[in-house]
C-alpha cells in the first residue's frame, strides 16, 4: 500500500509538472504576441523558441534519456556524480547552441537578430533547466521538477508584465524576459541536485553513453521530421485550410500530449528502477500503461466527438468547418498513439535505444507514403486517417517487440547468472 501511494505520488506530480510547463510555454507565446502586436516580432521571437526547442530536444538524447535509462537507480552518491557530468554536457549543448545563435544573429539582424542576440547568453540556463526537471524525474523526486517549473513561471511572467508595464516590449528585451527566469530556475534546480555542472568531464559522459545517443538523437530528428514534413506536404497537395484543420485538431488533443509525455517521464525511470524485474511483471506493467492510456484517451476523444458545433465554432472560428471532420481520424490517431505507449516506456526502460530507433526508421516512409496519396485523395481527412493508419499498424510491432525484449532480457540474465558447465563441471570460460 505504501508503495502504491508512493507511485501515485510522483506520477501526480509528474502530471502537475507536464501541465505547468505546457501551460507555460502557451501563454508565454499567447501574452507576448499581444506585446509585440507585429507579425515580424512575434515571428522572430517564435524562431527564437524553436532554436530553445531544438537544444532542449538534443540535451534530452544526450543527457536527459540516458540518464534516465541508465542511472535511475544508481546509489545517492553515484547519482550525484552521473548527474554533475551530464549536467555539463548539458551545458555546453547550451553554449554551443548560444554561439550558433550570436553567428545568425550577426548575419540575418533586425528582429529575428534581436531575438537571438537575446537568446544566445540565456541558452545554457534555459537547456540546463530542463535537464535538471530530467534528473528530478530520473531520480524519483518530480515534486522538485514542479517546484522549479513553478518558479520559472512565476517569474517569467512577473518580468514579462513588468516590462510591458514600463514600455519595454521589443522582441530582445521580451525574449530576455523568458531567458532570465530559466536561468533562476536552473540555479534552483541544481542547488537541490546539489550537483555543479562538471564542464571538464562533460567528454567522459558523450564516451559512456555514445552506443545510444546516437540512436536517441536520429530518432528524433526522424519522428519530428515525418511527422512535421508530412503535414506541411498537405499545403501543396490540397491546401492551406487543410494545414489549419490539422493543427486545429491537435490543439484540441494537446492534453493527451501532455499526459503522453508525463507518462513517459514518469514510468522510464520507474523501471530503469527495477532492473530485476522479471518478463511477466515487466509485461504487465506494459500492458497496464497501455490500457489507462488508451482508456484515457478514448474518453477524451469521445468527449471531443460529442463537442456541440457552436463551442468549436467559438474556439477556430472559420476553421472549425474543416477540423470537425478530421477530429474522429486524428482521435484514432492519438488513441492508437496511446495504447503503444506501454511498450515504448518498456523499451526505453530496458535502454533498448536502438530497438525504438528501428521501429521509426521503418514507420517514416510509410507515414509520408500514405500521407500523400491521403491527401491527394481525401485532403486533411485523408491525411489524419493515414496517420491514424499508420499509427494502428506498427502498433503490434511496438507490442511484439517489447514483449521479445523483455523475454530475451530475462534469458540472458539468466545465462550470465548460472553459465554452463563442461561434462567435468567446471564453468566454461
Amino acid at each position: 500500500m505504501v508503495n502504491a501511494m508512493s507511485l501515485a505520488r510522483r506520477a501526480g506530480w509528474n502530471v502537475i509538472d507536464q501541465v505547468m510547463s505546457a501551460l507555460s510555454n502557451m501563454l508565454l507565446m499567447v501574452f507576448v504576441a499581444q506585446a509585440l502586436n507585429d507579425a515580424s516580432g512575434f515571428g522572430a521571437f517564435s524562431m527564437a523558441f524553436v532554436v530553445y526547442g531544438v537544444a532542449v530536444a538534443v540535451a534530452k538524447a544526450m543527457v536527459g534519456q540516458p540518464l534516465q535509462m541508465r542511472h535511475s537507480a544508481d546509489s545517492p552518491d553515484a547519482f550525484r556524480s552521473a548527474v554533475r557530468t551530464s549536467q555539463g554536457t548539458a551545458a555546453w549543448i547550451g553554449v554551443v547552441g548560444g554561439l550558433i545563435c550570436v553567428a545568425v544573429a550577426a548575419y540575418v539582424g533586425g528582429p529575428v537578430g534581436a531575438a537571438f542576440f537575446a537568446l544566445a547568453p540565456c541558452l545554457p540556463a534555459l537547456v540546463l533547466q530542463d535537464s535538471c526537471r530530467m534528473a528530478f524525474f530520473a531520480a524519483g523526486r518530480a515534486e522538485h521538477a514542479a517546484l522549479i517549473d513553478f518558479i520559472r513561471m512565476v517569474l517569467q511572467f512577473g518580468l514579462l508584465f513588468g516590462a510591458i508595464a514600463l514600455g519595454w516590449t521589443s522582441v530582445g528585451v521580451l525574449t530576455l524576459t523568458w531567458g532570465i527566469a530559466g536561468l533562476v530556475s536552473a540555479a534552483v534546480g541544481l542547488y537541490l541536485l546539489r550537483a555543479a555542472p562538471g564542464l571538464l568531464s562533460s567528454g567522459a559522459w558523450i564516451r559512456e553513453q555514445k552506443d545510444i545517443t546516437g540512436y536517441l538523437i536520429a530518432e528524433y530528428i526522424l519522428g519530428l521530421g515525418a511527422a512535421q514534413f508530412g503535414i506541411l506536404m498537405i499545403a501543396p497537395l490540397a491546401s492551406a485550410a487543410d494545414v489549419g484543420a490539422i493543427r486545429a485538431v491537435q490543439t484540441l488533443l494537446g492534453p493527451l500530449n501532455v499526459l503522453g509525455t508525463a507518462a513517459l517521464a514518469f514510468a522510464v525511470p520507474e523501471l530503469s528502477r527495477r532492473a530485476q524485474m522479471r518478463a511477466p511483471a515487466r509485461i504487465k506493467a506494459m500492458l497496464a500503461v497501455s490500457a489507462a492510456m488508451g482508456l484515457v484517451s478514448s474518453a477524451y476523444v469521445v468527449t471531443l466527438i460529442l463537442l456541440p458545433d457552436p463551442v468549436g465554432q467559438w474556439l477556430f472560428r472559420d476553421s472549425w468547418q474543416g477540423a470537425a471532420p478530421v477530429l474522429l481520424p486524428m482521435g484514432l490517431n492519438s488513441i492508437a498513439s496511446s495504447l503503444g505507449l506501454g511498450a515504448a516506456v518498456t523499451l526505453y526502460g530496458m535502454g533498448l535505444a536502438r530497438k525504438t530507433f528501428h521501429l521509426n526508421i521503418l514507420r517514416a516512409p510509410v507515414l509520408l507514403g500514405l500521407m500523400a496519396v491521403g491527401t491527394i485523395q481525401m485532403g486533411a481527412v485523408g491525411a489524419a486517417l493515414a496517420l491514424a493508419v499508420v499509427e494502428a499498424l506498427f502498433l503490434p510491432f511496438w507490442l511484439v517487440t517489447a514483449i521479445r525484449s523483455s523475454r530475451r532480457h530475462d534469458r540472458e540474465r539468466d545465462e550470465a547468472a548460472h553459465p554452463a558447465a563442461d561434462p567435468v563441471g567446471e564453468p566454461r570460460s
